[in-house]
């Protein structure tokens, strides 16, 4: 009997000691709790439930679709991410970061405006440096040249990655269709001036009102700028999206008879009714529709439409030329930008290991062989132009882009301090695309005096801007715009630049 009570003593004894233990461990998790210090699998898991909105902001119409697979597949994969994209025109976006910034409401990732040089960006404290959030496997996907002081860089830091591969985007896009109605030969797109204001006035009137020879997105500034410069650059001018000077003459020679000319080819097609009645009234994008439906022989645009129309316009046949040159000859070819700044994280950003992580998928080798592949842009990483380019057009605009294009030189590469110079220089207004904007819509009769006053500004303000940034302690000086090396019909090389310092 005793020693029964013995082994039902122990027994109890044991399950007092489990209840005891089970108790210890009951209220040390209660204290954990009340003193707000979860165990470390707790915190991990409260983290990823963590939800935030990251906010990007851009004007790449073109890329539309294919963005918004993008932001579906990122948002599944990191589903505490939620990504809210704002798509703008060129021109409204230019005006809407602005008023963001000053708000205090900027978006997390946005490109510099077009017009812009990264040391205004900076100055202005618009945006912060990357390299805190990337590591070296990311940069090394890009190919040379991305990430350069002056450039994308400043004092050693990287502030903004490019979009793709600048080509000039300029180049004329024709429909074929529309040259056989009026009994032009689709394999030979005019090469002159006249020949292209001829064509342009036959697609016309063989289209009884039905097409217009040429179509342009009016509203949209740029696309007014962009082909005097470039189509004066082969012409001579010497004008290039670098400097506000020419290279030629060291001056802004925004009054050249190259200038001149180009405009007044634009002008002469609107007097002769070869214009889309819409043009001054619509966008880039909706003009690029608009030569989709097959409503205008002619467009002056980039690579992305190609893609866009392949997809939107399946029946478009449709041709890439080089812009046409005068009728006395080219004496020039076109200024092939150096990489231009787009993407950058906000300086106030609360986001930034999430923006990070955007910028690492987006310039992924996946996502930009889609781009490619589809003929939206040529991509900045390794190998991916070569691997994933289908479409023939794409091909072609490639070919004779770089066929009738020239690197530009770049004043911020050659030095970097001119960086404070641009922080201080702004383009005088009216500029040279709302001057032709001005007279593509009658408001200005004759050209020459606004474009001599624009000269005068333009030296001027940077005269002033030089002055500023030197007081303010910048090594800069007028020369530093000046390339006595350059020649147009070379590509201005890194060798280049060492023999001219």
């Amino acid at each position: 009997m005793n020693k029964k009570l013995k082994t039902v003593g122990i027994l109890l004894m044991l399950v007092l000691i489990v209840q005891l233990i089970a108790g210890c461990s009951s209220s040390s998790s209660s204290t954990a709790g009340s003193n707000n210090e979860p165990k470390a699998d707790d915190q991990k898991g409260n983290a990823a439930e963590e939800q935030i909105t990251l906010r990007v902001m851009d004007w790449a119409d073109s890329e539309k679709h294919y963005r918004d697979q993008f932001i579906k597949d990122f948002e599944t994969r990191h589903p505490n991410i939620k990504i809210e994209y704002t798509l703008m025109t060129s021109d409204q976006f230019q005006n809407t970061i602005t008023t963001a910034i000053k708000s205090g409401d900027a978006p997390d990732l946005f490109p510099i405006p077009n017009g812009m040089k990264l040391s205004t960006a900076i100055a202005g404290e618009w945006i912060q440096p990357l390299d805190s959030y990337i590591d070296d496997e990311f940069k090394s996907r890009f190919v040379d040249g991305v990430f350069v002081e002056g450039a994308t860089m400043h004092d050693g830091k990287i502030y903004s990655i490019p979009a793709f591969l600048p080509l000039p985007n300029t180049l004329v896009f024709y429909n074929k269709t529309l040259f056989k109605q009026a009994g032009l030969d689709p394999e030979n797109p005019p090469k002159t001036y006249s020949e292209f204001r001829a064509a342009a006035e036959a697609i016309t009137k063989a289209s009884n009102g039905k097409a217009y020879g040429m179509i342009e997105g009016g509203k949209t500034i740029v696309r007014w700028k962009n082909p005097v410069v470039d189509w004066s650059a082969l012409a001579g001018s010497g004008l290039n999206p670098h400097s506000p000077l020419s290279l030629v003459t060291n001056d802004a020679s925004y009054d050249s008879q190259a200038v001149v000319d180009v405009i007044d080819l634009f002008k002469g097609m609107k007097d002769d009714g070869s214009y889309h009645p819409k043009t001054l009234s619509i966008s880039a994008p909706e003009a690029r529709a608009l030569f989709g439906q097959g409503q205008a022989g002619f467009i002056i645009q980039g690579e992305w439409c190609i893609g866009v129309w392949t997809k939107e316009n399946p029946d478009l046949d449709f041709g890439v030329m080089a812009p046409p040159v005068p009728d006395a000859g080219q004496k020039g070819y076109m200024p092939r930008p150096n990489f231009q700044p787009w993407l950058s994280m906000s300086s106030t950003t609360k986001h930034p290991e999430a923006a990070a992580l955007y910028l690492k998928e987006y310039y992924s080798k996946d996502y930009q062989s889609v781009l490619v592949k589809a003929g939206d842009r040529f991509s900045i990483l390794k190998d991916v132009n070569e691997t994933s380019a289908e479409l023939p057009q794409f091909k072609q605009y490639f070919d004779m882009a770089m066929a009738n294009s020239r690197l530009a030189p770049s004043v911020e590469i050659r030095n970097p301090e001119t960086a404070a110079v641009f922080a201080k220089y702004k383009d005088p207004q009216p500029g040279l695309g709302d001057i032709l904007q001005g007279v593509m819509a009658g408001a200005i009769k004759d050209v020459k005096d606004p474009l001599k006053f624009l000269s005068n500004s333009v030296n001027t303000a940077l005269d002033q801007a030089i002055k500023d940034a030197q007081a303010e302690g910048a090594k800069v000086d007028k020369d530093d715009f000046k390339f006595t090396n350059w020649s147009a019909d070379k590509d201005y090389s890194a060798e280049d630049y060492e023999a001219i310092k």
